[in-house]
């Protein structure tokens, strides 16, 4: 790391709180380096970290009157002071390369968290990773512009559930046939409740069958006996 954004994007991507990383000003830093990290190829932030910031780097107009040398009054203050504009920084910097889709992204992530689809959707989204949060959101806007189809929850699934295969039953156009690979669980079961919940459209209706495939006329890999659920 080696800007300001890009300890923040790491504080978040930990999912540790923002104010618990300390700004500070570093006795000897490198002119040419924002951060004065002991390790330059540093990737993880530790709880509670110091963060200590060449503040001439990018900021000289705002910090050019804090540490003058002949400057004695007042250390704790300006120490104080640098650690809530860096935070303040921080914030603004992180934005600063967001595109609209990023911003939208932050807006309906929020709106889980505030409950907008229910408590379950905001305990479901929790049991899956940044990255996994992130094809989420980006999946629940293209949804937003394109209107949702059977093809979208595909791609969610294939995305975030291993081990599944998707059918369509040819009896019945409305019904969705979702094998997992997997034995059942709470976990996964709360996940493929929040999926189907925002990705599934009326009048479609899932049936999902885990760690056993159900028996299908014809195919011999899924006639094995014991091993399979009839449907």
């Amino acid at each position: 790391m080696n800007y300001l954004w890009e300890v923040m994007l790491q504080v978040r991507k930990q999912g540790m709180p923002e104010n618990s990383i300390r700004y500070q000003m570093p006795r000897e830093f490198s002119a040419y380096m924002e951060l004065s990290a002991p390790c330059l190829n540093q990737e993880i932030m530790e709880e509670e970290a110091v963060v200590e910031i060449n503040p001439y780097y990018r900021f000289y107009n705002i910090f050019k009157d804090f540490f003058r040398p002949d400057l004695k009054e007042f250390p704790k203050l300006r120490e104080n002071l640098f650690h809530l504009i860096f935070h303040m920084l921080a914030q603004n910097d992180a934005l600063s390369g967001m595109s609209r889709e990023e911003y939208h992204k932050k807006l309906l992530y929020q709106d889980l968290m505030d409950y907008a689809f229910g408590a379950d959707a905001k305990e479901a989204v929790a049991l899956f990773d940044r990255d996994e949060r992130e094809f989420i959101l980006s999946g629940l806007l293209k949804q937003y512009e394109t209107g949702s189809s059977l093809d979208m929850f595909k791609d969610m699934m294939e995305a975030l559930i291993p081990n599944n295969i998707v059918y369509h039953s040819c009896q019945n156009s409305y019904e969705i046939l979702v094998y997992i690979g997997r034995k059942k669980d709470k976990s996964l079961v709360d996940k493929m409740n929040f999926l189907i919940k925002m990705f599934v459209e009326l009048p479609y209706h899932v049936e999902i069958y885990y760690e056993y495939h159900f028996g299908i006329m014809g195919i011999e890999e899924t006639m094995s006996m014991d091993e399979i659920i009839l449907c």
